[in-house]
């Protein structure tokens, strides 16, 4: 018994050793409610205000929970309730920005995000996948929500992407689909990722969810990315713990 306890405790330093040793990808700037980040075989650690965010994170946020991040090249993220996201590849270094490269997997849920120096270096070296389709950027703030069975169950919303482009412009890519979307654009990738639709007035699911759309493009002037709340919508019933004060932080 002695034994497997000495071994249960060495796994647990080994594991703890091995994600501090990695350069931190970005750090918690806002957690409310039940967030948690994991390691491939690791077990999940709680995120708060400050926690260290690492390549290869799969990031879960409960389904009342908030989370926003800043990125070590100075891009920020907000997270939606009930949404994975993966860091699947991210390396940045001050001195050579042009040779950084971040690439992230929206699985489930909703973002909101400002992008950084990686890709005002070079905007080849940032991705955003999801399962139907890949985001690139050209110097922009943007939100994205995929839509999946659960959420056309709460919804009643079609299956697919969503997104509006606040500033700047992305590029979406899904198979032999290939389209510029411009600010104050919104479009919807059907779940087959075959029919793309762009257009300037809103889809339905931007008036079930906050936080999409331009009705928030006034508070970003400051710096800030807007906590991302949900109307009247909660999809999942994960419970929960306290977090922090609701509010949007501003970026210094």
């Amino acid at each position: 018994m002695a034994k497997q306890s000495i071994t249960f405790m060495f796994l647990v330093i080994f594991f703890t050793s091995n994600v501090a040793a990695q350069d931190k990808a970005a750090s918690v700037v806002l957690s409310i409610g039940k967030n948690v980040a994991q390691q491939s075989n690791q077990e999940h650690r709680s995120l708060k205000r400050k926690s260290d965010i690492y390549q290869n994170d799969q990031i879960m946020t409960g389904s009342k929970g908030q989370l926003q991040l800043r990125f070590t090249d100075n891009s920020r993220l907000s997270l939606r309730p009930e949404t994975i996201f993966r860091v699947a590849e991210y390396r940045y270094q001050n001195s050579s920005p042009e040779k950084g490269r971040s690439v992230y997997r929206l699985l489930k849920g909703g973002l909101r995000t400002i992008t950084g120096a990686i890709s005002d270096a070079n905007v080849e070296n940032y991705q955003v996948k999801t399962p139907i389709a890949t985001i690139g950027v050209r110097g922009t703030h943007y939100s994205l929500f995929y839509c999946d069975k659960s959420c056309k169950e709460t919804t009643r919303s079609k299956i697919g992407l969503y997104g509006y482009v606040l500033e700047g412009e992305i590029v979406l890519a899904s198979g032999s689909v290939r389209a510029p979307i411009q600010s104050g654009r919104y479009f919807f990738l059907g779940g087959n990722g075959s029919s793309l639709k762009i257009r300037k007035t809103a889809f339905d699911l931007f008036e079930k969810l906050e936080g999409l759309g331009p009705d928030l493009m006034s508070e970003t002037a400051g710096g800030t990315i807007p906590a991302l709340d949900i109307n009247n919508t909660s999809i999942g019933t994960d419970p929960q713990t306290p977090g922090s004060p609701a509010g949007p932080p501003t970026y210094p």
